[in-house]
């Protein structure tokens, strides 16, 4: 279905109440020509994932450029802005001693080759800008470019998400945990046009205000008002679902006598 035909806010606050979010989803666009009315991220070079805090936390709409993204040769890679670097692909970077000599994130450059299968990379120069802003106030038209609504949820809240992604036509919602964030939940949806989640990376837990029970999914700009619409079907069908996705963060859930009752259900007979 077109986002066009809802507007993002819209999406955001039904997405928002439904799943009990703690903070708001973000926009991330992405843009081969500078955006009209929007200002540029003025406080220098971050990683690409903490611009994500700037959005949510401060409510700030921006773009960002090349120069902005310089704090992470890694995800200013994999993310179309600039070319890949020296050791980068061989993995020497990512094998090598930290801090100086690499991220020792792998034990050797051969495993990180292995792990570069897995990646998703936007081919370099194909970006020119980003723009980044809280979903409720961003400025998404279809004519103005593709993107990616990203979540940031408990996996509880991610388990209602993923099968809200797959409630309609099937399948199943797949998450990667081992190449970049940025790889994994921007790059691979805007490249794929498919939902995504991580646990994340090293770099997305150290620099992002992220908490240990959450992690973050990615859903393709046109996907998001059919994931919101079914979840919300999900939760008229399942009442029970309800007050599940409502239970606090650190309290395990207790079958009631009900739902092990409606469990034991023996459902229709089939006659042969």
């Amino acid at each position: 279905m077109s986002t066009n035909a809802t507007p993002m806010k819209d999406l955001s606050d039904r997405l928002a109440k439904a799943l009990h979010l703690e903070s708001v989803p973000i926009g991330v666009m992405f843009m081969n020509k500078q955006p009209d009315g929007i200002p540029r991220f003025d406080r220098g070079t971050l990683k690409a994932c903490m611009f994500w805090d700037v959005a949510r936390f401060e409510k700030r709409v921006f773009y960002t450029d090349v120069e902005n993204h310089r704090d992470c040769k890694n995800g200013s890679h994999y993310l179309g802005f600039t070319p890949p670097f020296e050791g980068q692909y061989t993995g020497e970077w990512s094998a090598g001693d930290w801090p100086d000599k690499g991220r020792a994130i792998v034990r050797t450059p051969v495993a990180f080759r292995r792990n570069l299968q897995k990646y998703h990379i936007i081919p370099t120069g194909t970006v020119k800008y980003m723009v980044f802003g809280p979903l409720d106030e961003f400025p998404y038209t279809e004519a103005a470019g593709s993107g990616i609504v990203n979540v940031i949820c408990t996996a509880k809240q991610g388990l209602f998400l993923a099968r809200a992604a797959d409630y309609e036509a099937g399948g199943a919602t797949e998450g990667t945990t081992g190449p970049s964030t940025c790889s994994m939940v921007l790059s691979k949806p805007l490249l794929t046009g498919q939902v995504h989640y991580t646990l994340g990376c090293f770099g997305f837990r150290q620099f992002v205000q992220i908490k240990p029970e959450e992690l973050i999914f990615g859903i393709p700009f046109e996907k998001m008002e059919n994931v919101v619409e079914n979840l919300e079907l999900l939760l008229r069908r399942r009442g029970d679902l309800v007050e599940l996705l409502a239970e606090p963060v650190g309290v395990a859930h207790v079958a009631t006598e009900r739902e092990i009752a409606v469990q034991r259900s023996p459902g229709a007979v089939l006659k042969s």
